[in-house]
C-alpha cells in the first residue's frame, strides 16, 4: 500500500453501503489508496442537513448546532485525496478543513494513523464541510446524526446531471446559498 498520510471522516454517500463509496474500490491501477480505519462521531455537534433537489447529505461548519454527527474513518494517500476533493467539488462547492475532532466508536482498526488509539478517544481528521448554506435553509429540515440514503429521499449521482443543466438547476437552488456562493456559481455559468 501507499503512503497513507491523510485521515477523513465521511459522513454520507462515500460511508460503506452508500452510492459513492465506489470511490475508494475502484480501479486501483492509478495509485488512489484507502483504508478504513473504523466508526467516529463528531465532538461537537453541527448540522447534517439533505439540501437541494439531488438530496445531497451536507455537513454545515455551524458548531455547536445539530447533533453530534456520526460517520467513518478513512486513511487515505495523497492521489485519493485528490479524487475525493475532485468528487466532493472542492473547493468551489464543499470546503475541505483539517481540524475536525471526532470520537472512536470502535477499538478494531488497522489504520496507522490510529496506532495506540482506542474507543473514545478524540483524533483530529479531515472533513468536507459545505459552508454556503444560509441559516434559513434549515427550516423544516431535519437534521441528522446519521445519513443513509436508504432512510433519505433519492440521492442523485453527478454523472446523471452535468454541466449546465446541472448549474441552471443548482442555481435555481440559489436561495439555500449564501452570496459569496451565489457569486461563486454565476461566474462559473457564466
Amino acid at each position: 500500500m501507499g503512503d497513507l498520510c491523510h485521515l477523513v471522516f465521511v459522513y454520507g454517500t462515500l460511508k460503506r453501503g452508500q452510492p459513492n463509496h465506489a470511490v475508494y474500490t475502484a480501479d486501483r491501477s492509478n495509485g488512489r489508496e484507502a483504508l478504513f480505519a473504523g466508526c467516529a462521531e463528531t465532538e461537537k455537534c453541527y448540522p447534517l442537513v439533505v439540501l437541494m433537489r439531488y438530496n445531497i447529505p451536507c455537513l454545515l461548519p455551524t458548531e455547536g448546532q445539530g447533533k453530534h454527527v456520526r460517520g467513518e474513518l478513512y486513511e487515505v494517500n495523497d492521489a485519493m485525496l485528490t479524487h475525493m476533493d475532485s468528487l466532493e467539488g472542492c473547493p468551489r462547492y464543499y470546503e475541505r478543513c483539517g481540524t475536525l475532532s471526532v470520537r472512536l466508536l470502535d477499538d478494531c482498526s488497522p489504520a496507522p494513523a490510529l496506532e495506540g488509539k482506542k474507543k473514545g478517544d478524540l483524533v483530529q481528521c479531515n472533513v468536507y464541510f459545505f459552508p454556503d448554506a444560509k441559516p434559513e435553509s434549515l427550516n423544516n429540515r431535519p437534521l441528522l446524526s446519521d445519513y443513509n440514503s436508504l432512510d433519505a429521499p433519492r440521492y442523485v449521482p453527478k454523472e446523471d446531471v452535468s454541466g449546465p443543466r446541472l448549474m441552471e438547476e443548482v442555481m435555481g437552488e440559489v436561495k439555500f446559498l449564501t452570496k459569496p456562493m451565489e457569486e461563486r456559481l454565476v461566474a462559473l455559468r457564466d
